[in-house]
């Protein structure tokens, strides 16, 4: 019995079994872990986005879009902690965590009125976005500034980007066309002003494969689309199209027959003229400086007006008036104006290059011995000239510059024989020539009374004339005349054929024809021998045969 007692004490403990109702719980649990995760893993990197202004942004509905697919949305949007902006918390898909780096860049679409045009007019249905683009780094980042106006150009356009710097007072903003010859090759990319210098500096990119035309002799120019200028020839204004003019922008080039050059690389440095003129005279940057002193009015003559030599320009003016630390009013001579100006022998072409700028110094200062001479020819041009009557002029120099003789020009040359005559004028002896004019006009009265009574002898003859005239025979001569002419007229038609007169006159005629032929024999033998007509005509001697010939 206790054996059984024992056998029954060592049976096993009874074992605790889980229901199958916890199952449900757990499962449940198991489903909430993996929800949470695909929520964590679904939701993707959260990034903030620094702004001026939350205009037209809205939290939980405006969207992060690339190349217009939406990559994000707007969680919230905010105030800075110093109240002076806005900051948009973006949550991005988990798929752009790889483009979210340094060099990303995100700026708001709206809708947009510019010097390019109207756009984003899309966002006026669907609302403004954020419009993200991609970066190319490998450094991550999680905050950036929106930008306040679109980047101009995609890093994947290929072309190069140079710098032009100004010290004008351009009017040109990030997204300005950079036009050749009419086409759209490039744009404005950035804008910035340098204090210290006072330089503009514009960063400007040039698409493929109009950058092959920037070269080392490359000229950039503002495109303003009116061109105003004041020229020896007159007032040239040059219109462009519409579009030039409102939208502006820079052109560039190179003066005829001048090549690119080498093509330029990124980063190049180009200077930004205000007009093509300006661009083409800043390539002659070999020249000689020369002071003209002039005592001509220079009204009209202003700095870039030209120098020219028998209509061929070879230099400009630089500074009118000139005044420096060396050169004083007080010392010029009749208080000439002077002026600065330069003289360009590459405005010559390739005949320059044969001659240094040494050699054109002495060139021409032996030409100012054969009288070259300066002077204004009008208001905006400076004439060289040769006048022999010139006087010598040897080197001379005002300050640190050598001086350019000069002559009076046109108007003042005119105004100086003006008074020259006037003076002359002045010095001729008016009173005794007023004396030998009395003198003559008195013995001229003389002349007058002795010419006097000769016409009155003449009167008395017209007088006496005017008297026969007045004669009644001789009023009636006419007429007696006329009936003469009409009896002679009357006696030679009584003498026209079949008339008896005419056939009285025709026979008498006719027998004095006769009896001339009668007597005509007689006149031959009187004035052949004269003494016929006394001793008779002379008979010849009776004729004497000849002998017959000897047989």
């Amino acid at each position: 019995m206790s054996e059984g007692l024992t056998q029954a004490n060592k049976r096993p403990a009874k074992r605790m079994r889980l229901s199958p109702v916890w199952l449900i719980p757990l499962g449940a649990v198991l489903i909430g872990a993996w929800l949470f995760y695909q929520n964590l893993a679904a939701r993707g990197p959260t990034i903030i986005l620094e702004l001026k202004t939350a205009e037209g942004l809205e939290k939980g509905k405006t969207s992060v879009k690339v190349l217009n697919v939406d990559v994000g949305t707007v969680k919230d949007v905010r105030l800075t902690d110093d109240y002076n902006g806005a900051i948009a918390e973006i949550s991005m898909k988990p798929e752009m965590g790889e483009l979210l780096v340094e060099d990303t860049e995100f700026w708001v679409v709206k809708p947009r009125v510019d010097k390019q045009g109207i756009s984003g007019l899309g966002t006026i249905i669907s609302g403004a976005y954020i419009q993200m683009r991609p970066g190319e780094s490998k450094q991550p980042k999680s905050r950036y500034t929106a930008l306040e106006q679109p980047p101009p150009t995609r890093p994947d356009v290929p072309g190069i980007t140079v710098e032009l710097i100004s010290q004008g007072d351009d009017t040109l903003s990030i997204g300005d066309p950079v036009v050749f010859k009419g086409q759209t090759v490039g744009q404005i990319e950035t804008t910035e002003f340098d204090v210290d210098s006072l330089e503009v500096r514009y960063s400007i990119f040039i698409e493929s494969p109009y950058d092959r035309l920037i070269g080392e002799n490359t000229l950039f120019w503002l495109r303003s689309g009116i061109d105003v200028q004041l020229t020896s020839k007159g007032v040239e204004v040059q219109v462009g199209n519409l579009q030039a003019i409102l939208a502006g922008g820079v052109t560039f080039g190179t003066p005829d027959g001048v090549k690119p050059g080498p093509p330029m690389k990124s980063g190049a440095k180009f200077v930004l003229h205000e007009s093509f003129s300006d661009a083409e005279e800043d390539q002659y940057d070999e020249y000689l400086e020369y002071v003209v002193l002039l005592d001509d009015s220079v009204r009209g003559l202003n700095p870039g007006a030209p120098v020219e030599f028998r209509g061929l320009r070879v230099g400009t003016v630089s500074e009118v008036p000139f005044f420096n630390e060396d050169i004083n009013i007080e010392d010029l001579e009749d208080f000439a104006v002077p002026v600065l100006i330069r003289f360009e022998p590459q405005r010559l072409g390739d005949a320059w290059q044969n001659r240094s700028l040494v050699e054109w110094r002495e060139r021409l200062l032996s030409q100012f011995q054969n009288g070259l001479r300066a002077s204004v020819k009008f208001a905006n041009l400076l004439e060289l000239q040769f006048n022999p009557q010139a006087k010598l002029a040897g080197p001379r120099t005002i300050g640190q510059y050598p001086i350019f003789p000069s002559q009076p020009g046109g108007f003042a040359t005119l105004e100086q024989k003006v008074t020259r005559l006037l003076d002359k004028v002045n010095n001729l002896p008016i009173e005794s020539l007023m004396a030998q004019l009395e003198t003559s006009l008195g013995d001229a009265s003389q002349t007058f009374a002795g010419a006097n009574a000769t016409l009155a002898q003449a009167e008395q003859t017209l007088d006496s004339l005017n008297t026969i005239l007045a004669d009644d025979a001789l009023q009636n001569l006419p007429a007696e005349l006329q009936a003469t002419m009409v009896e002679v007229r009357n006696t030679l038609n009584s003498f026209q054929n079949g008339n008896p007169a005419y056939d009285n006159l025709n026979r008498s005629l006719k027998k004095l024809n006769r009896v001339l032929e009668d007597i005509a024999p007689v006149a031959e033998t009187l004035r052949a021998d004269p003494n016929a007509l006394i001793f008779g005509k002379d008979t010849p001697a009776d004729p004497v045969p000849k002998a017959a010939p000897n047989e």
